[in-house]
């Protein structure tokens, strides 16, 4: 999942995480007779603007649009390109071996980048865009950036760099035995029901981890406020907002959750139950948040391995096809060409060859890696990989479908300008990988394609069914949404350095319902940090409202492709009527604002909750009567410290 806000301080605009993509920079070295020519040239007028997507309006002398379309269109596209392939490569290199001579070609390659970067902007800075059309302007307006001083932009390379190699190489020990995140404690945190050996991988990665970065972050945070300051933004926080191209982004997504906080809770209330069955009162206090350590994965992002033990009617057929898979002898290859096999069948683009031999698709033995899932897109219109330490399972297999769907989206986009590469929103890139991953989940895609032996017209396999997609979609929005808003607080400054860690829980005990299982050391611990997404650099915002529009984009998906009955029984596979839908908004890229976008596909304009709320419309309502029958606290007492459960607020009922 990931995308790219054209800033100068990440790896190219490339990569798209499993969530996005990066872009680093450093000090110039070489540069070529076309930047030397524009570093020679000393008078440009450059005025901060709030109404551009970078808050930049180009009022320089050269009102000629003719001679500003040749430089944006043809010099720069093709040059920039360039560059951007060669720190993708760089960057590609370094991530999957992670050594110092990588790290060094790296930030060889991104000095560079940078360097073509300010001068491009000051090239652009030369003409008045004043009369200009709106898709000159517009490509004008993202074109290059302001950098800091060679010193600091190499500082803050390196600091990202250093902040990456710790995520990526750490380990956990215990009795002379080490472990990776990936795939030891990742294993163990998916399937483990050991609440002692939970808290100690728990600990163990979020002390490690977090108070080894935490002076780094400390540095970033100031570094990139700096640079976000430069190129007009308020903060860094303002800066990332504004790729929405709106003011109004924190009222608008803290709105929208308003509308799903209702679901959330009941979901929040029955997921205890069963945890405090399973782990006990001592571990789980039954009005209270739910313990950091017991909630799905590593940071308690994703619930989807708590299906087991959640599952409404265990007795039903599972939603879980793992076995299956196992027993059908599944391959990492068959299951990245059985996600290549979705797009094709809905008439759009499959991956070129050169995808399965240069990506990285499974973990190697003789090196360090950065395992995180991500697409890449080179930027040369034919390289495009994805970098995946996969394993046979259901859950990987959504994953893949879901990077596949950056892919697509990057080959869809290849043929426009470099300014245009990109989605129309970071959001909209994350909204396309989970959409196909939605109608690769249901049970009628599963039977379609031989991982369901039948299709059963059964209520309460709806409800397990259901209650999966909830794990994996509706929990992510409280803490996708306290991930960012905790940022933006920083990025202000309205938090104190020494205080950062305790604002962090406070926060997310109170919007998320989640509260750390031991007492922190907030001076020293940094827990967020401790999330890829946090150290590598990423908003998660893209999270957030990507798991809004995905339900959009599939209910406009299914119309076109002519489904009846309910949303969350629809499978668009096999559908050219929806591909040609899909990929008319996906060529589009970041050409049009993103509501343009969006009415292309959907025919609205602004983001909405309710497609989410239709989908899960019987799972809440039989939420509701379960948590009603066992009477159920909606909502949870916040506890007067880490440690105990005497309650001080009440957050609902």
């Amino acid at each position: 999942m990931m995308l790219d806000d054209r800033s100068t301080l990440r790896r190219p605009s490339s990569i798209v995480d499993s969530n996005l993509p990066l872009e680093c920079v450093l000090d110039g070295q070489r540069m070529n007779s076309f930047l030397c020519i524009v570093l020679a040239i000393l008078s440009f007028t450059f005025v901060i603007s709030s109404a551009s997507p970078n808050r930049r309006t180009k009022v320089g002398t050269n009102n000629d649009e003719a001679q500003a379309k040749a430089f944006v269109l043809d010099k720069y596209s093709e040059e920039y390109s360039k560059l951007v392939t060669e720190n993708t490569r760089a960057s590609w290199n370094y991530d999957t071996n992670l050594t110092d001579h990588n790290a060094a070609v790296l930030e060889e390659v991104s000095a560079r980048l940078s360097a073509y970067d300010d001068a491009a902007n000051s090239q652009a800075s030369l003409f008045n865009t004043t009369s200009f059309s709106y898709d000159t302007s517009r490509l004008l307006d993202r074109v290059g950036s302001l950098s800091l001083s060679p010193e600091e932009m190499k500082d803050l390379s390196q600091t990202l760099n250093q902040m990456s190699r710790i995520y990526g190489s750490y380990k956990v020990c215990k009795e002379e035995k080490c472990y990776s995140l990936e795939p030891e404690l990742t294993k163990l945190m998916s399937s483990s029901t050991n609440a002692t050996e939970r808290l100690w991988a728990w600990q163990q990665w979020h002390e490690g981890v977090g108070r080894a970065i935490r002076p780094l972050y400390v540095k970033y945070v100031d570094l990139q406020n700096q640079h976000a300051r430069l190129n007009g933004y308020k903060d860094y926080g303002d800066q990332w907002r504004q790729k929405y191209e709106t003011e109004e982004l924190e009222s608008i997504v803290r709105e929208l959750y308003k509308q799903v906080e209702p679901l959330y809770r009941q979901l929040h209330a029955y997921v205890r139950r069963k945890l405090y069955e399973t782990y006990g009162p001592s571990v789980v206090d039954i009005k209270g948040p739910l313990p950091a350590h017991l909630v799905g994965d590593m940071w308690g992002r994703f619930w989807s391995d708590l299906g087991d033990i959640v599952r409404p009617f265990p007795n039903r057929t599972s939603v879980d096809p793992t076995p299956a898979m196992i027993a059908q002898n599944y391959t990492v290859r068959r299951m990245f060409e059985m996600g290549n096999d979705f797009f094709v069948s809905m008439g759009l683009k499959p991956v070129p060859q050169t995808f399965f031999n240069l990506s990285m698709l499974e973990k190697p033995t003789d090196r360090q890696v950065v395992c995180h899932a991500s697409a890449w897109d080179f930027s040369d219109g034919k390289d495009f990989r994805i970098r995946m330490c996969t394993t046979v399972s259901f859950g990987d297999f959504l994953t893949i479908h879901h990077e596949l769907g950056h892919t697509q989206y990057q080959m869809q986009y290849a043929h426009l300008p470099y300014g245009y590469r990109d989605g129309a929103n970071d959001g909209f890139h994350e909204a396309i990988g989970e959409l196909m991953s939605m109608s690769v989940a249901t049970t009628k895609h599963l039977h379609s394609v031989g991982l369901l032996e039948s299709l059963e017209d059964d209520p309460e396999v709806e409800i397990n069914f259901l209650m999966q997609q909830a794990l994996s979609t509706v929990s992510t929005l409280p803490f996708h949404l306290v991930q960012d808003t905790w940022r933006w607080k920083l990025f202000r400054g309205e938090i104190p350095k020494e205080e950062w860690n305790r604002a962090y829980w406070m926060e997310k005990m109170e919007t998320v319902g989640v509260a750390p299982p031991i007492s922190r050391d907030d001076p020293q611990d940094l827990d967020p940090v401790a999330l890829f997404h946090v150290s590598g650099d990423y908003d998660m915002i893209r999270y957030f409202t990507r798991t809004i529009m995905q339900f959009q984009f599939a209910q406009a998906l299914c119309n076109v492709s002519g489904h009846t009955g309910p949303l969350h029984q629809c499978d668009f596979y096999n559908s050219t009527e929806a591909g040609t839908a899909l990929a008319k908004m996906l060529s589009m890229g970041s050409s049009k604002p993103w509501p343009d976008a969006m009415e292309t596909l959907t025919g609205q304009r602004e983001m909405s909750a309710q497609p989410l709320l239709n989908y899960f419309r019987p799972l809440q309502e039989w939420l509701e009567k379960e948590n009603a029958r066992n009477g159920e606290l909606i909502g949870w007492k916040i506890p007067s410290s880490n440690q105990t459960s005497s309650a001080v607020t009440v957050i609902s009922t």
